[in-house]
């Protein structure tokens, strides 16, 4: 087992999208209330969009004032802005607290193509550091849109255009793992039967998937539910 993962098991996938949400708002509110600012990255996917929309409820029934609190997108569809693909939507759709400030990836709508959408993001995050990158988890052990033959560990940038994925849209643009492993926590949510081989591969440290290579600098978490750990 990588001993370096730090593991939480809950019953279902409502069960984790409550709890971790919530442990995710303390965390936002500690930050804010230390330092003036915290910076959290959100994804997509079922899992992911549950999530995010777990977190703005708790947002919206906060203190009006979280000003210092941004919010970013690990990877974005690259699509118009209200397609419903975009992993932004469920936060510019449910978002009431003006205070936050939301970092979307440009869109279709903007002019721009993949590339200097991308290029646009990564100036933008020059210098963040995310407090804590929540990111989901492909079958296939895709994080992020850092997906198995169809990613180059070797690229720095903060983030990068995906031209090639292999799930639509081709294109998107995403964090690079060097951006992801420098966040101070990672925490690779996951729930399902479908996603317990993918889980087992973490467990194992196995680095044949892009999963495999998450490793936060100060905190790297595994939060499942027990479908995902327990599938036989």
């Amino acid at each position: 087992m990588n001993d370096d993962l730090d593991l939480t098991l809950y019953a279902d996938g409502a069960e984790l999208v409550s709890a971790a949400s919530t442990e995710l708002m303390e965390i936002i509110s500690l930050h804010l209330a230390d330092k003036g600012s915290c910076h959290v990255a959100l994804t997509g996917g079922t899992l992911g969009g549950q999530f995010a929309e777990a977190l703005i409820n708790k947002v919206n029934a906060n203190s009006p004032d979280l000003a210092g609190l941004h919010i970013w997108f690990s990877d974005e569809r690259f699509d118009s802005a209200d397609s419903p693909l975009r992993n932004s939507k469920p936060v510019r759709d449910g978002l009431q607290n003006s205070s936050v400030t939301v970092h979307e990836v440009q869109s279709t709508d903007d002019g721009v193509n993949v590339a200097e959408a991308a290029a646009a993001y990564e100036a933008e995050l020059r210098g963040i550091t995310m407090d804590v990158c929540v990111l989901g988890l492909g079958p296939d052990g895709h994080v992020a849109s850092l997906f198995p033959n169809h990613w180059n560990p070797a690229q720095r940038a903060n983030a990068i255009a995906i031209t090639d994925s292999p799930k639509p849209p081709p294109q998107r643009v995403s964090f690079s793992m060097d951006f992801i492993n420098a966040s101070d926590q990672v925490w690779i949510i996951a729930t399902g039967e479908a996603k317990a081989g993918a889980v087992t591969q973490i467990l194992e440290g196995d680095q044949s998937i892009p999963a495999g290579h998450v490793m936060a600098s100060q905190l790297t978490r595994l939060i499942v539910d027990t479908e995902a750990f327990f599938a036989e």
